[in-house]
């Protein structure tokens, strides 16, 4: 009898422990989800406050944060909307031009190899949004929505195969001097990012 009714706590023990195992998950995902929204919002708000770039193009980013997190939430679990800022400052100060003597293209720097790399890699997410077009400056420079989804992608391969210690100067070629950059500029949006979410 008492062996049964110890084998009977045991197990509601067990059980309660689960319960409570599952319910740590659960707001562990929740908040990481509601800390990914966030961060697509402070991202939009940062460049209506801080660029003069037009609306659609602010559009365009977002819409590809949302599809990300929507449709493809493995991306973002790898990569933040944050990051892609400090990118978008460090690279070009989120001009969109072209770099490298013409050979990296946009807000983000990306060059042909690059993206025909990852269009043939992660085809379902140029597929997402509408493009099968060649890497062309033409082409690209009005397609904001490219433009990131091919930074995202990029980052996201990186970190992947490398890791994230050294994706950061493998973005830009293996710069050390790149990736201390982008540390400093992730540092200071992040405090901006914690303000930001006081408000």
């Amino acid at each position: 009898m008492k062996k049964s009714l110890a084998n009977r706590s045991v197990k509601y023990l067990f059980i309660l422990l689960l319960i409570l195992i599952i319910c740590i998950i659960i707001v562990f995902l929740v908040s990481k989800s509601s800390n990914y929204k966030k961060q697509i919002i402070f991202f939009e708000e940062y460049l209506k406050n801080n660029y003069t770039l037009d609306e659609a193009t602010i559009r365009e980013f977002v819409t590809v944060f949302e599809i990300l997190y929507n449709e493809f939430p493995y991306v973002t679990e790898y990569v933040y909307p944050i990051e892609l800022l400090a990118i978008g400052i460090v690279e070009t100060n989120f001009e969109n031009l072209k770099g490298d003597r013409g050979e990296s293209l946009g807000y983000f720097q990306i060059q042909a190899p690059t993206y025909w790399y990852l269009k043939h890699n992660y085809p379902e997410f140029y597929q997402k949004i509408n493009f099968y077009e060649p890497w062309y400056w033409d082409i690209v420079k009005e397609r904001a929505d490219v433009q990131l989804m091919t930074s995202v992608l990029y980052l996201y391969d990186i970190k992947l195969r490398y890791g994230e210690e050294d994706a950061y100067s493998i973005y830009n070629g293996g710069s050390e001097t790149y990736k201390d950059k982008i540390l400093l500029r992730l540092s200071i949006l992040e405090n901006t990012f914690k303000k930001f979410n006081r408000r």
